[in-house]
């Protein structure tokens, strides 16, 4: 409802320092209608939902456009922009739900602060640092702090070295080491214990004591004993040398809130591109989507129990503190130490411990703890985590019985099932390999008797690199135990996250997918206003059916989604697997032996004798073979064969060989041997030309291969001829 869009951009304005009681002289937001009627007669009649005034004039500089979820915020943008224009303010926000766009009136852009593009309201003072520099991108931030923070990444790149030097491994020994020190200097910038001047006045020999002594014994007074331990270097030349480094840097300002974001960058920037520590560190975007799917609630308990840096739990703090009025002490005391909690097994909890303290709290309830061997029983009202993927030997037995049949993944989302209150929701990564096992439909189904799947959101292979390439969906289930029968769920194909699927993860300019995902309230929102942004409804019985499988792209009807002029793979010639294990091969067998590896082997026996095209389904998931004869093939690779009349299998097995790698990137499942169903191999699409058109094509492409096959050999020669010349130097 509208009604709850206004509620969550009340409170946001309030928390904000902006003032709506009418009553109040220094009331700068007004509703539905400007504070003079000469902008009144400008408007024509017309309602905007919100106008914020630049405090003690009578100049308009912002219009915010509330909406129901689900409804476009472009067209909300352009309506607030039709306000805007008649009233000349410069900014324009539009909400649906706590989800958030805006537009700069002058040029129709995003507004951009401090780098970030804006996904929330502003104060007073950073919407008109916008009205100052006349642009939808301004820093309020002070210079030397925005070149700090990316200094603040080269200086730990830098001293890799010396922290190598300690003996300490990459990955998160020295990050935590790094971090240990960092905190100091945030801790102590503008805050009431300076402890970085201390440090840096202490004698030389004196430097390691003074922090493994007194700092700690103060640190432990004010936030407890497990927030900052022992530091593992022992050189005092070291403790130095990164103090001297950082010691330079303004990392915040007078603005507490700053300290965190200066610390959440660290995190993000150093995990992000650090294969050893991407595990610990969930991409902020996709964080802060999950948060908003959950909509958190002052008085609910979040718990993540497997909480890496801390950035669920950091994130669900701010997002409860934005969008609620804390009315007294008893109330911020409930929000810092009773609404957070998180567990841990690595000495990561440290930091997100750190993180929460400077975020402004929220720590207490964090702990270095194996979650899994330590069961929590209807204790929170919500869930929310990216789970360890397939952990070796998990207490399988601690969770219903053993249904889980010790898979890792299985008994981590049984243990969040488990923490919940009857009512409560829960939102998961989990690897897409738990969303369709055959070994798992037991625990699937369990979960569908217990819960509600209000949505599954596939994300892109991608999301997560560097750290890895695995298939990942987010599970969404409310109504935790209330014993309330679901006929669908509603499923969503995110293709593109806002940011590039490689090693370097680059924003991508535009609307993203997950802003599609963040304008739907699905306990609110009517069916067909979640259906209209593009989710789709699968039903429950045929999942059943299917071994409850939880993939929704499986159920989608794929007619309706092929172009004009292509067809099915699956229509045009029959797809079948080999039977053989992979060790009933023999190199010197007399029949070429098809399993999933790049070459072939030999097989004394066969089992097909036909035209084929081969295509591993394991392993080199894709490869494609052309071959005409006896052959044998190994159970996980595909066989293409009995062609229709409308196809020619060579312009076939060229469109496979170099097209299907592609295509099946965001389709391959498993995460230690990546694999792929057969529906996402028969259902390809094929552009279907006529078979004189297909019969060019396969010349043309035959005669192009004979060239490449050409240059090739010229090629050997030629690296051969300048091997010569060179040995004959010696």
């Amino acid at each position: 409802m509208e009604a709850d869009t206004r509620y969550i951009i009340d409170n946001n304005l309030k928390n904000k320092g902006w003032i709506l009681d009418p009553s109040d002289p220094n009331c700068n937001v007004h509703l539905e209608s400007p504070r003079d009627e000469q902008l009144k007669r400008k408007l024509k009649g017309k309602h905007p939902d919100y106008i914020l005034y630049e405090s003690g004039t009578k100049k308009p500089i912002c219009i915010i456009e509330a909406k129901k979820g689900g409804v476009d915020l472009q067209k909300a943008l352009e309506q607030g922009e039709e306000y805007a224009r008649e009233l000349n303010a410069s900014l324009i926000f539009a909400m649906n739900g706590a989800y958030c766009e805006t537009r700069f009136l002058h040029n129709k852009k995003p507004l951009v602060l401090n780098g970030e593009e804006v996904k929330e309201l502003l104060k007073e003072k950073e919407m008109v640092a916008f009205l100052k520099e006349n642009s939808n991108e301004v820093y309020t931030l002070p210079k030397n702090v925005v070149v700090s923070r990316h200094e603040l990444i080269k200086v730990f790149k830098d001293l890799n070295n010396t922290l190598r030097a300690e003996g300490l491994r990459a990955g998160i020994e020295r990050l935590s080491e790094f971090a240990n020190i960092l905190f100091l200097k945030l801790l102590s910038e503008n805050g009431k214990q300076n402890y970085w001047d201390s440090i840096k006045n202490q004698k030389h020999s004196d430097i390691l004591g003074f922090i493994n002594g007194y700092v700690i014994d103060q640190i432990k007074e004010e936030y407890g004993g497990d927030v900052f331990t022992k530091l593992v270097i022992e050189n005092p030349n070291t403790i130095r040398e990164i103090i001297d480094r950082l010691d330079p840097l303004v990392l915040s300002t007078i603005d507490t809130d700053i300290k965190g974001d200066a610390f959440e960058y660290f995190l993000q920037k150093t995990t992000s591109t650090d294969n050893d520590l991407g595990e610990y560190f969930t991409p902020r975007h996709i964080v802060k989507t999950m948060v908003q799917l959950v909509n958190p609630i002052f008085k609910e308990k979040i718990y993540d129990p497997f909480c890496g840096t801390g950035g669920f739990l950091t994130e669900a703090f701010k997002y409860i503190k934005e969008n609620t009025i804390i009315e007294n002490v008893k109330d911020e005391r409930l929000l810092k130490e009773h609404t957070i909690f998180g567990g841990e097994l690595t000495t990561t909890a440290r930091i997100a411990k750190m993180n929460m303290i400077l975020q402004g709290d929220g720590h207490s309830g964090v702990q270095k703890i194996n979650s899994l061997a330590h069961p929590r029983d209807r204790e929170f009202d919500i869930v929310i985590s990216n789970i360890p993927f397939s952990q070796k030997h998990p207490p399988t037995d601690l969770y219903y019985n053993g249904i889980a049949k010790n898979s890792g993944d299985a008994v981590c989302v049984l243990h969040c099932l488990r923490a919940l209150k009857d009512g409560g929701r829960m939102a998961l990564v989990v690897p897409e390999g738990f969303l369709v096992k055959n070994s798992l439909k037991d625990v699937r189904k369990f979960l569908l008797e217990n819960a509600k799947l209000q949505a599954v959101i596939s994300l892109p292979k991608g999301v997560f690199l560097p750290y890895t390439l695995v298939k990942t969906d987010i599970l969404y289930f409310t109504d935790i135990r209330t014993g309330k029968l679901q006929k669908h769920f509603f499923y969503f194909d995110v293709k593109n996250d806002g940011y590039s699927l490689d090693n370097n993860r680059k924003k991508i300019v535009g609307k993203s997918d997950l802003q599609t995902v963040n304008s739907i309230n699905f306990k609110k929102d009517e069916e067909r206003d979640v259906l209209s942004v593009g989710f789709s409804l699968i039903d429950i019985e045929r999942v059943k059916q299917e071994n409850y499988n939880f993939v929704g792209s499986l159920y989608l009807k794929k007619k309706e989604q092929i172009k004009d002029g292509f067809v099915l793979l699956k229509d045009v010639c029959d797809v079948s697997t080999g039977k053989k294990d992979v060790n009933e091969g023999n190199p010197e067998g007399k029949y070429p032996f098809f399993t999933c590896a790049r070459d072939h082997t030999y097989s004394d026996s066969y089992s097909f004798d036909t035209e084929a095209i081969l295509i591993a389904g394991n392993g080199q998931v894709g490869d494609t073979k052309y071959y005409k004869g006896k052959f044998e093939a190994y159970q996980r690779t595909y066989i293409l064969s009995d062609f229709s009349d409308k196809v020619l299998p060579e312009y076939l097995f060229f469109i496979l060989k170099n097209k299907l790698q592609d295509y099946l990137l965001d389709k391959t499942l498993g995460t230690t041997m990546p694999y792929i169903r057969m529906g996402f191999l028969s259902d390809f699409p094929i552009p279907l030309l006529s078979v004189e058109k297909q019969k060019e094509i396969v010349e043309e492409l035959t005669h192009k291969e004979k060239e490449i096959e050409v240059n090739e050999k010229r090629v050997e020669v030629v690296l051969k001829e300048i091997k010569q010349k060179l040995n004959s130097l010696f």
